[in-house]
């Protein structure tokens, strides 16, 4: 799958995550890639502190992140993610945009804290596009019209 395939295969599942009412309400292949989607956009633009700024669709559970991730193969990558989220010191942290704001702000100063290293080896990880185009052509049915 070229990159200009795969673009075209993410613009096909959007409109069909727009059809379908939203992310929640997408066929799960959908869900999966475009979260994948997302999310390495986001990381690799400006990191897990982007990532961890932003506020998600229905502001689902982190761990819905690293799952995604963990159904196209890219098991470092998710297991990156799901340490990440448990740096964050209080309970379910999706929720609480203001709270997770206020501790980034604490911790972007700090270059050892655990989540810069985390980062780090996230930006740009060479595996998880490869696996998201593998994955997309194993449910192809799902990315182009009938």
């Amino acid at each position: 799958m070229t990159d200009d395939e795969l673009l075209s295969a993410l613009d096909f599942a959007q409109e069909r995550m727009k059809a379908a009412g939203g992310m929640a309400r997408a066929p799960e292949p959908i869900r999966v890639a475009m979260t994948v989607c997302t999310a390495q956009g986001i990381i690799d633009n400006g990191g897990l502190q982007y990532f961890y700024e932003a506020d998600f669709e229905d502001r689902c559970p982190y761990s819905d992140f690293v799952e995604a991730y963990r159904d196209i193969g890219a098991h470092e990558a998710a297991d990156l993610i799901d340490s990440s989220w448990k740096l964050i010191p209080f309970a379910a942290p999706h929720l609480f945009e203001s709270k997770r704001q206020q501790w980034l702000d604490e911790v972007k100063g700090d270059d050892r804290h655990a989540l810069h290293g985390l980062s780090d080896r996230l930006i740009g990880n060479k595996s998880v596009f490869p696996k998201l185009k593998a994955y997309i052509l194993a449910h192809m049915e799902f990315f182009r019209a009938a």
